[in-house]
């Protein structure tokens, strides 16, 4: 059951996340109210009806009796990004979209990456599964991805021609103007923490950077910093 918006879906049994067929919203799974049953066809059937009704007792009396089963099939424990240590020594690229839409172009350009495991290696990346599901929806309305299944997403159009704005807000002029300020170079978290206390989303600085530096009005002498040309 879709936490935001109550709709039945169903999903492979061991799968932790999925698109929610009615609001677009992933869900997950671990967290959510389901049942388990021992067939597609089985599941479908209940998933109309307890849409057709709500639920009602139904729904709830599925899931108290395959609780057991389900917590079988589950993972016990979550990984948290503190357990996961880098096997190298580059150091990641400043930018979380960058970072995100380099790991969609490696892992799910032309073909299909799942949920799971898009969770497990932006989490390795040090990327918020939070701010990562957010972008996954925000991706998904401007067209750069697809859901050829619920819980399977696909990346149909590269970074350059994805929609400028993807974000709350651009910034692109006030970023220019705070380098002229400082001597014509910062550090990228400098930025980021400057445009935060103004209410100004981390997403929307970064996608500011991004078009500067596509533009070519700055450029970045190492990964951490920028300079204006």
């Amino acid at each position: 059951m879709c936490s935001k918006c109550k709709g039945f879906t169903n999903a492979p049994a061991g799968q932790k996340r999925r698109r929610c067929s009615y609001c677009g919203s992933i869900i997950d799974i671990t967290k959510a109210n389901l049942a388990l049953f021992d067939s597609p066809q089985q599941a479908s059937t209940a998933v109309k009806e307890f849409n057709a009704s709500k639920g009602g007792t139904e729904f709830n009396d599925a899931v108290e009796r395959s609780r057991e089963r389900v917590k079988a099939l589950m993972p016990s424990e979550r990984v948290s990004a503190d357990d996961i240590t880098s096997k190298s020594d580059e150091p990641a690229p400043e930018g979380k979209r960058r970072r995100l839409l380099a790991i969609l172009e490696k892992e799910a350009r032309g073909k299909s990456c799942t949920l799971d495991r898009l969770e497990e290696l932006t989490t390795e990346d040090g990327l918020a599964w939070s701010w990562v599901e957010k972008q996954v929806e925000s991706l998904s309305t401007n067209g750069a991805l697809i859901f050829p299944r619920p819980w399977i997403v696909q990346l149909v159009i590269t970074e350059e021609e994805i929609p400028s704005q993807l974000s709350d807000k651009d910034v692109s002029s006030e970023i220019i103007e705070l380098l002229t300020k400082s001597g014509g170079q910062l550090k990228v978290g400098d930025i980021i923490h400057h445009f935060e206390q103004k209410g100004i989303s981390e997403s929307s600085v970064d996608s500011s950077l991004e078009r500067l530096l596509r533009n070519g009005h700055i450029y970045q002498p190492t990964a951490s910093s920028v300079n204006l040309v």
